[in-house]
């Protein structure tokens, strides 16, 4: 018996050394524990937040040491919305034709981004978005959703993003940072986080799998949203529950933090969705999907929980599939 309680032991130990820094087993920090590790060599932090000429945010201001990734580096398009080229003329007075980018990034595009961005293999990441609004924090939730899907898990989000970062004291820096060039590679894919289309088609056809549009209720919900050049289509999945992502976030002192488990389930229950069945997430593109699977399975525990990869871009382009008004 002894000696069997000492292997254990052992291979715990082991595990836990695994990463010379380790985030915390929810994949969520708090400012305490990013300043305690600022500077560590072994992490590194990336703003996820919208970066524009107009609206400047990482160039303005950033937590200290943090790179910046912009969405075209984590997702891409894959094809032109019907409505994409009238959406253009009416709006902006000329045709532009450019793909929705509502897919997760390549597996080349990944290993690209990571290594720019300093990562090895065994470097621990901490994405953070703004933190002003109640649906933030999806941004920095794709960076980890995206991460985890090709096999680095040793990632985790900023608890109130730069607000709270802000709000509590932590440095801060308006110069770009560099990163040496890192030597991540993919090992392995995480594929029981992502699904395709034909996993919705046994979603719809079978009923065997609870799915949630993360738009909420509203006009892509009911079916009377104009004007997305997104989506070929509007309404929702058949069958499909609502919840959007800024319900699942709590406000306190000017900042949105994430839930407690409690809180999480209570909206989730009072929306009819379930946490114990097979469950599929999706809104438009993703995005705001992989907020909700952050939740769902970090915070709630939820186990068999999966972002659509398009979403209803990707839905409402094929051809003879059922929506619900």
């Amino acid at each position: 018996m002894k000696k069997t309680v000492l292997t254990l032991t052992t291979s715990a130990v082991l595990a836990s050394s695994l990463f010379a820094l380790n985030v915390p087993s929810n994949h969520i920090v708090d400012t305490d524990w990013l300043k305690a590790h600022l500077g560590d060599k072994d992490l590194v932090i990336v703003d996820m937040r919208k970066d524009t000429k107009k609206k400047p945010t990482y160039s303005k201001s950033h937590i200290k040491s943090a790179i910046k990734w912009s969405s075209k580096e984590y997702r891409e398009g894959r094809y032109i919305a019907k409505r994409l080229s009238e959406y253009y003329t009416k709006k902006r007075g000329k045709q532009v034709q450019k793909a929705i980018p509502g897919y997760i990034v390549s597996p080349k595009g990944f290993e690209a981004l990571m290594q720019k961005s300093g990562i090895n293999n065994k470097t621990a990441v901490v994405f953070y978005a703004a933190g002003k609004a109640s649906k933030d924090y999806r941004d920095a939730a794709m960076g980890i959703f995206t991460s985890i899907y090709y096999g680095h898990d040793n990632v985790a989000i900023l608890n109130g993003g730069f607000a709270g970062w802000i709000k509590d004291g932590g440095k801060t820096s308006s110069t770009k940072t560099t990163n040496s060039k890192g030597g991540f590679k993919i090992k392995k894919f995480n594929r029981d986080v992502l699904a395709v289309a034909e996993d919705i088609d046994e979603a719809v056809t079978l009923g065997n799998i609870q799915t949630v549009d993360t738009n909420g209720l509203g006009s892509h919900y009911d079916g009377t949203k104009k004007g997305d050049f997104r989506r070929d289509a509007e309404g929702h999945l058949p069958g499909a529950k609502a919840m959007h992502t800024k319900e699942l976030a709590v406000k306190k002192d000017g900042v949105y933090y994430f839930p407690t488990k409690s809180q999480a389930e209570v909206k989730l229950s009072k929306a009819g969705i379930s946490t114990d069945k097979p469950t599929i997430l999706y809104c438009n593109t993703g995005n705001l999907a992989a907020g909700n699977w952050f939740v769902h399975k970090f915070i709630v525990g939820q186990k068999d929980i999966r972002v659509y990869n398009g979403s209803m871009a990707d839905y409402t382009a094929l051809p003879n599939r059922p929506l619900s008004h």
